[in-house]
């Protein structure tokens, strides 16, 4: 993580410039909040997203996060203007110092918690290291999604690496190189997008998704994610032996215990994400 346990202590006393918070439950909310610039964010922006991962990734409590914005833009990208010019971004002296320079494809790596995009507007550029690195995408079906960054003289370095994950490399560089607007239709058969839904059933849509979430073991699923991350890293030779021993830890936990009494008693499990 870019913050440690002990900085994200501080999280309650910190006004954020660009994001939203808020926690209800085992759902925490992030919103990007600069509609008036499409939600184009900058270095203090992504230090401020990176923070509020960073927090959620350590709150136990914690067991679905969801990224939404405000205004009729999800997220343009980098805010093109601070890109060329770093002095005209708006520091946020009340974080705390990330461990090292922040990059958006490994802070939504590392959260190592159900992510779920919900989407209302465009998606351009940058903003694809947002949904890139959330588990499920909700999006309504006017949504639109380019990459145009050839089209400014530069090119989606990072968003490539981010989608090689999820696309055919041919796909991938369909979209880096024509720069062209794809629809949530044909974003969704890409496999950008997980879920299709309209302006009227977003909420509804997503909240469905939130529930099933919860009612899995929290645990669990992270270790799931967690051993996800893990594997590419890996010989195909270790790969087995450390799943084992990975589904072995999970097997001790008290939220496994649960889930199997919960199952004989035929009742609805308790978790505690332990």
């Amino acid at each position: 993580m870019y913050f440690t346990e002990i900085a994200i202590a501080s999280f309650d006393n910190v006004s954020f410039k660009f994001i939203k918070t808020s926690l209800n439950g085992n759902v925490f909310r992030i919103t990007l909040n600069r509609p008036e610039k499409r939600n184009a964010f900058t270095p203090t922006m992504v230090q401020e997203i990176a923070f509020a991962l960073a927090y959620a990734h350590y709150n136990k409590q914690i067991w679905c996060v969801v990224i939404e914005a405000e205004g009729p833009v999800f997220c343009a990208g980098m805010d093109l203007n601070v890109f060329q010019n770093p002095a005209l971004d708006t520091p946020n002296n009340q974080l705390p110092v990330s461990n090292k320079e922040i990059t958006l494809g490994d802070a939504f790596k590392n959260l190592l918690k159900p992510c779920i995009a919900k989407i209302n507007g465009d998606v351009l550029a940058g903003g694809f290291l947002i949904i890139g690195g959330c588990t499920f995408v909700v999006a309504t079906e006017s949504a639109g999604f380019s990459l145009p960054e050839v089209r400014r003289g530069i090119f989606p370095m990072q968003v490539m690496a981010t989608l090689l994950k999820i696309m055919p490399q041919r796909k991938v560089l369909e979209m880096c190189i024509l720069g062209k607007r794809y629809t949530a239709q044909e974003a969704f058969e890409l496999g950008l997008v997980t879920h299709l839904s309209t302006n009227e059933t977003l909420e509804n849509d997503t909240a469905q998704i939130i529930n099933i979430i919860l009612q899995g073991a929290p645990l669990a699923i992270s270790k799931g994610l967690e051993a996800l991350n893990t594997l590419s890293d890996l010989p195909d030779n270790e790969q087995h032996h450390y799943l084992i021993n990975t589904l072995q830890e999970i097997r001790n936990s008290s939220d496994a215990q649960e889930g199997i009494q919960a199952f004989k008693e035929k009742r609805t499990p308790v978790w505690t994400n332990q």
